[in-house]
């Protein structure tokens, strides 16, 4: 099953990203600062849960695999400053794609762990 770039806002979105805004450069040549995902992308970029490509592109028109979700899911279980909602939409993500997460090296065990500790800082 492939997501689109919803799939990529809804991370962001599990992130904090609605809520910050930014001076920074534009990390992507085909997300202009005017569009309605500027934010979400570009903070998605900035804490690493998105890389786009070597082009500088974000190519957000094109759909993504389930591997490439997981791999952005992975991403932001590592980030401990989250809100309580964030976090539980990051646990229901990482449970969706606990297959994908296990293929990708990530240690389902050890991040159960963190989320605990997370909770217990909630």
């Amino acid at each position: 099953m492939k997501k689109t770039l919803i799939t990529a806002i809804t991370t962001a979105l599990v992130v904090g990203a609605a809520s910050t805004t930014f001076a920074a450069a534009n990390p992507f040549s085909d997300v202009p600062t005017d569009h309605w995902s500027y934010d979400a992308v570009s903070k998605l970029a900035k804490d690493g849960v998105i890389e786009g490509y070597g082009d500088g592109s974000f190519r957000g028109d094109q759909k993504i695999t389930r591997y490439e979700m997981a791999q952005m899911v992975a991403k932001a279980m590592t980030k401990s400053d989250v809100s309580a909602a964030d976090k539980a939409m990051i646990d229901k993500l990482s449970a969706e794609y606990a297959d994908e997460l296990n293929n990708l090296g990530v240690r389902v065990t050890n991040l159960e762990k963190n989320l605990i500790m997370l909770n217990s800082m909630v």
